[in-house]
């Protein structure tokens, strides 16, 4: 059972931003932007390693085409938020309200996403992968196209969510609260030993693409 994290700020206490520059300054120096009110700030196109956005509303925020490592979005508001495009690796997206968001074409990696609310999310062509979704609402959710293993979606709901096209591996989607109206085909039938060869591959490259925007960041000695 996880338990309960007590993080309410005094207003005096919260780092509120003034602008699109320093938010995104904020967000990728890893300041404590919980609480923070974010609506409706470009934050397109931003990388950034174990940001903290624990309360915090985006919510109309436009988070496109990011990299986003290890964020914490515990309890964060991105109520129809742009976030197509964007790779979410790791982090916590607990109780995180996506309703009405946008995260076509993106891809959420290796995340703690129980108790979320996708209700009526567009997750049209999105990979979700080794993800939990424990308890998590995909009410009329958009997940046409998308590409679904390795997840755990016990207690989810899933009335009313489009899967057409939708292929999927390692889901048991008889311990969802509602299963879909149709369940998705097979992502491809391969052997358990080829499945660990591919994703041990994929994880490598993300690796290497997190040393390598690191190692961009570093001065010269």
């Amino acid at each position: 059972m996880r338990q309960e994290i007590k993080i309410e700020k005094k207003a005096s206490e919260v780092i509120q931003p003034r602008s699109v520059e320093e938010a995104q300054e904020a967000i990728r120096t890893r300041q404590d932007l919980s609480g923070a009110d974010l609506r409706g700030m470009a934050l397109k196109s931003i990388s950034a390693v174990s940001a903290v956005l624990r309360e915090t509303d985006l919510t109309k925020a436009d988070l496109s085409y990011g990299l986003l490592i290890n964020p914490n979005f515990y309890k964060a508001s991105l109520h129809d938020a742009a976030a197509h495009n964007t790779i979410i690796l790791g982090g916590d997206l607990v109780k995180t309200s996506l309703i009405q968001a946008d995260l076509s074409h993106s891809a959420i990696i290796g995340t703690d996403a129980s108790e979320s609310d996708f209700e009526g999310a567009n997750l049209r062509s999105a990979a979700l992968v080794g993800t939990n979704f424990t308890n998590a609402n995909f009410i009329q959710a958009n997940l046409t196209n998308a590409r679904l293993a390795g997840l755990d979606v016990t207690g989810a709901d899933f009335t009313d969510t489009d899967l057409t096209g939708t292929r999927a591996y390692n889901v048991n989607w008889e311990k969802a609260k509602i299963q879909p109206p149709s369940l998705p085909g097979p992502l491809i039938q391969l052997s358990a030993w080829t499945w660990s060869v591919i994703l041990g591959g994929f994880l490598g490259v993300f690796a290497l693409l997190i040393y390598s925007r690191t190692r961009k960041k570093r001065k010269p000695l």
